[in-house]
């Protein structure tokens, strides 16, 4: 288990596209920690209320909020990233965890700064890995991440070939 990590909104959405994708999260980290940017992002569409959102996911354990103590420079003229992705980039430095992200611009500057990262794709191939869960397990995640939207074809296809 990676224990705590850091998380922008994108593979959270990813979650919620999988059959009991929190509960998948669950088996390889023991607590997600989001700015509160990333939580209004995630419910302000669905749910009239942050709490009514962690209630309908059952995650009050699993999601923790924390707000970065400072944004740095570099990624506050970054005019390409979202406040959501500035503050969980920022919460990453900060406390040294890895950050889940999924948006190209994101991935990038975390990158840049030394962060380590993954998407949740990446965590269904560690999974698997791990055996965590079996290959057709992880081939059917996959697949609910396509359907989602939250895979392209060609990385989907790729990802499948990966656990044969």
């Amino acid at each position: 288990m990676t224990g705590i990590v850091i998380s922008d909104t994108g593979p959270l959405i990813s979650l919620e596209k999988m059959k009991d994708g929190f509960g998948f999260i669950r088996k390889l980290c023991s607590k997600i920690i989001v700015p509160p940017s990333v939580l209004e992002e995630l419910y302000r569409n669905s749910f009239p209320t942050a709490e009514e959102y962690l209630q309908a996911f059952s995650v009050h354990d699993l999601i923790e909020i924390q707000t970065p103590s400072v944004i740095p420079e570099v990624l506050n003229s970054n005019l390409r990233l979202h406040q959501p992705e500035k503050d969980a980039l920022a919460l990453a430095l900060e406390l040294q965890k890895t950050l889940r992200i999924e948006e190209e611009i994101g991935r990038s500057m975390a990158l840049a700064l030394g962060l380590e990262i993954s998407g949740i794709a990446g965590q269904v191939l560690k999974a698997n890995k791990k055996n965590l869960i079996d290959k057709e397990e992880a081939g059917q995640k996959f697949k609910e991440l396509f359907n989602g939207r939250r895979l392209n074809r060609r990385f989907y296809e790729i990802l499948v070939e990966k656990i044969k």
